[in-house]
C-alpha cells in the first residue's frame, strides 16, 4: 500500500523484529526536502517522549482519570524510528511512524459531505483539543496547520487487518465508532 505527496511516499511495511506493522514515510531525496525531515524529526522527537512527563500526567489523569498513560495518551502520531536510506535515486530521509488511519476528510467525504454524526463529532473533537494542548503546553509546539487533511483517526485491529490483507480500508460509515 502506497500513499504519494509532494514531498514524500508512505509505504505499510511489516517490522519483522517487533512483529507489527509501521508506516514508512520516505522523503524525496533532494537536499531541501532532507532539510525539511531533519526538522520534523526534531519536533516528532519532542512529541513521542513528552508524554512521559509527570507535567502531562497529571494533566491526563484530569482529562481520562480511570486511563492507563501512554504514548496514545497524547492523542499524536508517534515517531517510531528514522534513518537514512541510500538509493540509485540519491540519499533518502525514512521515518517509522506507528500506523494510523484514514484522515478526517474521508471520513467527512464517506459521509457525503452532510455531517458527520454528533457523538462522533464530540469523541473526535475532544480528542483533538487534548492533542492540541499535549503540543501546545508540554511540547511548546504550535501546529500552524490544523486541517481535515492532516487529523487522522486510529485503526482498530480489524481495520489492520483488512489493510494487510486487502490492501485498503473498508469504505462503510458504520466502521467507525463512536
Amino acid at each position: 500500500m502506497c500513499i504519494r505527496d509532494s514531498f514524500s511516499t508512505v509505504w505499510l511495511a511489516k517490522d519483522l523484529k517487533h512483529e507489527s506493522y509501521v508506516a514508512l514515510k520516505i522523503q524525496k531525496s533532494a537536499q531541501n526536502y532532507m532539510e525539511a525531515a531533519f526538522d520534523e524529526v526534531e519536533i516528532l522527537e519532542q512529541v513521542s517522549t513528552k508524554w512521559k512527563t509527570k507535567e502531562w500526567q497529571e494533566s491526563y489523569r484530569q482529562y481520562e482519570s480511570a486511563k492507563e498513560i501512554s504514548s496514545d495518551s497524547c492523542n499524536c502520531i508517534q515517531l517510531l524510528n528514522s534513518f537514512i536510506q541510500y538509493g540509485p535515486n540519491g540519499k533518502h530521509f525514512v521515518m517509522v511512524f506507528e500506523i494510523s488511519g484514514v484522515n478526517l476528510l474521508e471520513v467527512i467525504k464517506r459521509y457525503n459531505y452532510r455531517g458527520i454524526p454528533l457523538p462522533l463529532v464530540r469523541t473526535v473533537t475532544r480528542q483533538m483539543l487534548i492533542g492540541l494542548d499535549y503540543l501546545h503546553r508540554i511540547c511548546h509546539i504550535i501546529h500552524t496547520d490544523l486541517k481535515p487533511e492532516n487529523v487522522v483517526v486510529c485503526l482498530s485491529k480489524e481495520e489492520l487487518r483488512d489493510i494487510v490483507t486487502k490492501g485498503q480500508f473498508g469504505s462503510n460509515k458504520s466502521e467507525y465508532k463512536h
